[in-house]
């Protein structure tokens, strides 16, 4: 298969599952009740809950990257990240890793950062956030209230446990020195710089504070389900919503949330629906869809002042120096 075809079917795949899963979804879901969910739907409540939680997610994440970045490549402020992470929101749309890429390229452009350097942080900051899903995974079948199908916890329980193990064998490797055979080799790769940089304390500080992050998922889930008449503690949630989340980060089978997570909602959510599956596409589909307008206003006000800020620096690098003058 020639390589450009190649990469044009992976770049629309992603939309290619979204739309089948989605047309499963409204060929099955019981559309009357699905409408009555809506018309009975409490906005005013509603949409004020969405807006907090898309910009308490924008100003936490966008703190998280000033964090990171300032540790492993260059002094970055906090307010210089908050438009460049709001412009990621459109290219996150499209494509995640193409927002990775963007913020990769400010810190080439801007911070003198080598490209794959930065991009090393984002790919560590990935495999933080992996590591913080797993975390809360652990926490909810442990502490968690909801009532899941023993075969899932198992396998919720395997997978979290998989993910911990990656991490002991990844310290083992980049702090302790072990090769494990033939891998040895990575360590020079400029696309692993972070994970050269990262000590045992980065670790255990960032695994926190990206826990910290996911868990406003679940309290986003807490606060928004009540005004769709669904109703879970936040127990049961702890339980349920990093798995959401975890299936959401697959590459290939879903965008922007639809789709794939919106099926697993269905078994997930069932005890806290009482008109069931509808209900559940209801409320699924329009906090998805409201969470994603916010972050488009978000990525719209970022993207004119990132314009701004390169119309003023290019104007200021085109005007004549004294010397010219003279």
């Amino acid at each position: 298969m020639p390589s450009k075809l190649r990469q044009t079917i992976l770049k629309l795949l992603p939309w290619l599952v979204t739309a089948l899963v989605l047309a499963y979804i409204g060929w099955s879901t019981d559309l009357t009740t699905a409408k009555k969910t809506l018309a009975a739907t409490n906005w005013a409540g509603f949409m004020p809950v969405v807006l907090l939680v898309a910009f308490g997610v924008f100003f936490f994440d966008s703190w998280c990257l000033a964090l990171i970045f300032r540790r492993f490549n260059a002094p970055v402020g906090y307010r210089e990240l908050l438009p460049l992470k709001g412009a990621s929101y459109f290219l996150n749309l499209i494509n995640y890793n193409a927002a990775a890429a963007g913020i990769a390229l400010f810190f080439r452009n801007k911070k003198k950062v080598p490209f794959l350097e930065a991009l090393s942080t984002m790919l560590w900051l990935n495999f933080i956030d992996i590591v913080a899903l797993a975390t809360l995974m652990l926490a909810g079948l442990v502490f968690g209230g909801a009532r899941i199908d023993p075969s899932y916890e198992r396998t919720l329980f395997w997978l979290a446990s998989g993910i911990y193990v990656i991490l002991i064998g990844s310290c083992l490797y980049w702090n302790a020195g072990v090769n494990f055979l033939v891998l040895g080799r990575l360590r020079g790769l400029a696309i692993f710089t972070a994970f050269r940089r990262a000590h045992l304390v980065d670790y255990g500080r960032f695994i926190t504070l990206r826990t910290t992050f996911v868990l406003t998922y679940v309290v986003s889930q807490w606060a928004s389900m009540p005004f769709f008449d669904m109703h879970a503690s936040f127990r049961e949630l702890l339980t349920v919503v990093p798995v959401l989340t975890f299936v959401g980060t697959i590459p290939f089978t879903t965008v922007a949330g639809l789709g794939t997570v919106q099926v697993m909602m269905r078994e997930l959510f069932a005890d806290f629906a009482p008109a069931g599956a509808a209900q559940i596409d209801a409320y699924s589909t329009t906090s998805i869809l409201a969470l994603v307008a916010w972050r488009i206003v978000i990525g719209y006000v970022s993207m004119g002042m990132m314009m701004r800020d390169a119309q003023g620096e290019a104007t200021v690098h085109s005007e004549p120096t004294t010397d010219t003058v003279k």
